[in-house]
């Protein structure tokens, strides 16, 4: 019974979600979607329109109508596909560029890893729904730029930002936010492509999370690391635990290693319950704490909230405990009371510790429809 709700609930959200952002952030004028709409509902015709959030938005509508077959979702993937093709490729040096005006017009061509690895998501989850050779070859060439130019091959995995030209920036900085992503992304694209180097690059890059990224002793995950891969810094991220839980896993079920899958599945259970620690009895996740000192931030951002719901019921799955199952609709209901905005739809950045809303964007360069439409979407596929 506690399965069926769920499922249902989040069938419900899947489609306000989608429609909130298929009706409220399209751009009539400029094409694609707005860049930005504040706390209050208004959205700003004139913000800057970033390539991470233009391909999450791809990604939310494409796996929309995926699963579902909505010709208004499929219309509105188009949209955002044609946007992003023609706008935020970068068309003499490739990649994808940081952001563009409101017309399109490219501000910032800079070179993040984490925005490649998202924009693999996007063509990948774009060339399940309509396939062709012009978007596979465009995400081929994100992969092999992202290999040329960014992967470590002497100490594995994938460094900071680069120039227009792929001149490194960041070299010495290796952070979870860009081998996660970056993740994420070659395992949609081997979905599409099945090639040996992908499968190779996908294989050594969950190693790392498994050898690299996790700490042995906490179970979280270490955030920061200097070119060797010693942590820095004692700041654990609740919800990238948790988001790495489950796609760890889908990741190597992708590459059908049973070895790996095992180890993953491991893996998930003690990511889970290491990021339980940042749980709270009303069933909301915490942002983030410092293991060293004890200090929690005391936010409940919307993110956490649908990478928990995900990954317990994943955990369920993995370990038939009905405790993650029942903990998963606990943090639904917390979503329910306080995260999701009844007057003017989607869901808000977050609440303090009191409960009460964080004013910031509805909408915007770091809050896109992706985390929690594709929670709903998961957890609908993985309960159905």
């Amino acid at each position: 019974m506690m399965q069926t709700t769920l499922r249902q609930s989040l069938e419900r959200e899947r489609d306000n979600i989608l429609g909130f952002w298929d009706r409220e952030m399209t751009d009539h004028r400029f094409g694609g979607f707005y860049g930005k709409m504040s706390a209050d509902g208004k959205p700003d015709p004139f913000a800057i329109k970033g390539s991470v959030p233009m391909a999450r938005i791809l990604q939310s509508f494409s796996a929309g109508a995926l699963q579902t077959g909505r010709a208004e979702w499929l219309a509105a993937a188009e949209r955002a596909h044609s946007w992003f093709r023609q706008y935020c490729i970068d068309p003499e040096f490739g990649g994808v560029v940081w952001d563009t005006d409101y017309a399109g017009r490219c501000q910032d061509p800079k070179k993040e890893p984490h925005a490649m690895g998202i924009a693999l998501y996007a063509l990948a989850t774009w060339q399940q729904l309509r396939p062709s050779t012009e978007n596979l070859n465009l995400a081929k060439g994100i992969y092999s730029l992202l290999q040329l130019y960014a992967h470590d091959p002497v100490r594995g995995g994938y460094t900071g930002a680069c120039s227009r030209d792929w001149q490194p920036e960041k070299p010495d900085i290796k952070s979870v936010y860009d081998q996660l992503h970056i993740l994420e992304g070659f395992t949609a694209l081997f979905a599409v492509w099945q090639d040996d180097t992908l499968r190779h690059h996908l294989h050594d890059l969950i190693q790392l999370f498994l050898d690299k990224i996790i700490d042995p002793a906490t179970h979280h995950l270490h955030l920061y690391f200097d070119a060797e891969w010693k942590p820095e810094g004692n700041l654990v991220s609740y919800g990238k635990d948790i988001q790495a839980a489950w796609q760890l896993q889908r990741a190597a079920e992708a590459l059908g290693d049973e070895t790996l899958i095992q180890r993953t599945r491991e893996a998930a259970l003690q990511l889970t319950d290491a990021a339980l620690e940042g749980m709270d009895t009303d069933g909301g996740m915490w942002y983030k704490a410092d293991l060293e000192t004890k200090h929690v931030v005391e936010e409940k951002r919307w993110w956490p909230q649908a990478e928990a719901m995900v990954g317990l019921v994943n955990a369920w799955q993995v370990s038939g405990n009905e405790k993650y199952l029942t903990q998963a609709a606990d943090t639904w209901q917390f979503i329910e009371n306080y995260i999701l905005d009844r007057e003017l739809g989607e869901w808000r950045w977050g609440v303090n510790r009191d409960n009460t809303p964080i004013p910031e964007e509805k909408a915007g360069f770091s809050k896109g429809p992706c985390h929690n439409s594709r929670a709903c979407m998961e957890i609908v596929r993985m309960l159905q």
